[in-house]
């Protein structure tokens, strides 16, 4: 296993693993609108912030990515945590996680910021066991129920 850069050349692939990992928790996927941001890794991620993807071989089995929301008071947005179903409960979302919150420290961000859904209870666990608490709203993300922070 490896966490790697995304380079353009895993677009396809990035279509394929987003697929499958909504599809197994009964989301729509929808490249075209809700989802766009991963239709264009390279636009969407790469000017202001970053987007990994953890590999097997050549087959990428997680991906989590951070994007700059608010450049003055250097906050930063957690996003596209995801793992493929048959490689979850192995510590890999958590090997993700840490490697973004300590990029983020890295470059010296200030906060980290992420929304999320209720039905993804594991993925709070973590959040909350590295260190993010729950928050207000901060941005107009339809679909988000839940908020969380964290002090970088």
């Amino acid at each position: 296993m490896e966490i790697v850069i995304f380079n353009s050349n895993m677009q396809k692939q990035i279509h394929y693993f987003f697929e499958k990992c909504f599809m197994a928790v009964g989301i729509p996927y929808s490249p075209q609108d809700r989802h766009s941001d991963v239709a264009n890794v390279e636009q969407n991620y790469m000017d202001k912030g970053c987007f990994w993807c953890l590999v097997d071989g050549d087959k990428i089995i997680g991906t989590i990515a951070i994007r700059m929301i608010d450049d003055v008071n250097i906050i930063v947005e957690l996003k596209r945590m995801f793992v493929l179903p048959e490689y979850q409960g192995k510590g890999y979302g958590r090997l993700l996680l840490e490697h973004a919150v300590e990029y983020a420290r890295a470059q010296q961000y200030q906060k980290m910021c992420l929304d999320t859904r209720k039905q993804f209870s594991v993925a709070q666990h973590l959040y909350r066991s590295v260190g993010f608490q729950e928050t207000d709203r901060y941005n107009d993300n339809e679909h988000a129920e839940l908020y969380f922070e964290l002090v970088l």
